[in-house]
């Protein structure tokens, strides 16, 4: 007799839920403006990121080695079978190793406490950048044209 008197109350129940979802549903889709607008939107997004990806990234990926806002060095990173560079970059607590090989540029020693930088390991994409702040080291990597940064901040 329960099962009964329960069935009723939730047919309608379930049909009131099913009359509120359905304007919900016709909210979240939106009209068919709205849905071509997103896609527009969405398409030069990702139109924009490919060409910035692709400036960014043009030619062979050279490494910037900068200790606070001076340039230290530039190396191109070297393709199988060059030789690798290491190089010392002096920074305020000390000497941070810089290695760069046919594997990316990295950071392999610095005497900052948290050793982030150390432990990112090889970057190798232009536009990847490896930062040890408490010494004060940076090593951009990027495009061999002439596209870089617009600023480094400190």
């Amino acid at each position: 007799m329960r099962a009964m008197l329960a069935t009723p109350s939730t047919a309608h129940d379930s049909a009131h839920h099913a009359s509120a979802a359905l304007p919900m549903r016709r909210l979240l889709l939106g009209r068919p403006a709205d849905r071509l607008l997103l896609f527009v939107v969405l398409l030069l997004i990702g139109l924009l990121w490919a060409q910035i990806q692709a400036r960014v990234g043009a030619g062979p990926v050279v490494a910037d080695i900068y200790r606070g806002k001076t340039l230290v060095a530039t190396y191109p990173l070297p393709a199988a079978g060059e030789p690798t560079v290491h190089l010392s970059v002096q920074g305020p607590l000390g000497v941070s190793d810089v290695v760069i090989d046919q594997h990316g540029a990295r950071i392999i020693e610095s005497p900052c406490p948290t050793q982030r930088c150390v432990l990112s390991g090889a970057h190798h994409h232009a536009g990847d950048m490896i930062a040890c702040v408490p010494n004060r080291v940076l090593v951009l990597l990027h495009g061999r044209d002439d596209v870089r940064f617009d600023a480094i901040a400190e």
